[in-house]
């Protein structure tokens, strides 16, 4: 996996270079109190080239993977190719999550992409996943509304 790692590592790392460059250089940037249209893509993109830095430091410094000796198992993989089993329904979800936005509303919407997530993608139980639910979506609607000001979708299914 570390080759891999490596590779991936590199493309977070030229994807928030070009997205900082490209904010830097075609958008105003502005100041914290009065930030411009690149301000928010230029500091995406550095803390993206900081932590594609962190994980390529951190899988050179990893020990390679040892093949098992004669006699043991071998390791046990998960069934099923990764992108079949965890991007592709992944991808579909945050599409759905975009379908369903403006009609049910942040909050339902964000409630179902939530749990869909948690029980679809990273199997996990229904107390943790509801909980995960709640508090998240209860903190972005805290912070979106209430600290940013920002008016949210109710749905168009509620109106």
């Amino acid at each position: 996996m570390g080759r891999a790692e490596r590779v991936a590592a590199a493309i977070v790392i030229g994807g928030g270079l070009a997205v900082a460059w490209h904010a830097y250089a075609h958008l105003k940037l502005g100041m914290m109190i009065s930030p411009g249209a690149g301000f928010l893509p230029f500091w995406v993109g550095v803390t993206l080239v900081i932590l594609g830095t962190i994980w390529l430091g951190m899988s050179l410094m990893a020990p390679e993977p040892t093949a098992a000796t004669p006699g043991e198992p071998p390791a046990e993989r998960p069934a099923g190719h990764p992108a079949l089993t965890r991007l592709v329904p992944g991808v579909l979800l945050v599409i759905a999550y975009g379908w369903i936005f403006e009609r049910a509303g942040f909050f339902l919407a964000t409630a179902l992409f939530m749990v869909a997530w948690q029980k679809g993608i990273e199997r996990e139980g229904w107390v943790k996943s509801l909980v995960i639910t709640i508090v998240c979506a209860g903190a972005m609607y805290l912070l979106f509304s209430f600290l940013l000001k920002g008016v949210l979708p109710r749905g168009a299914w509620f109106d």
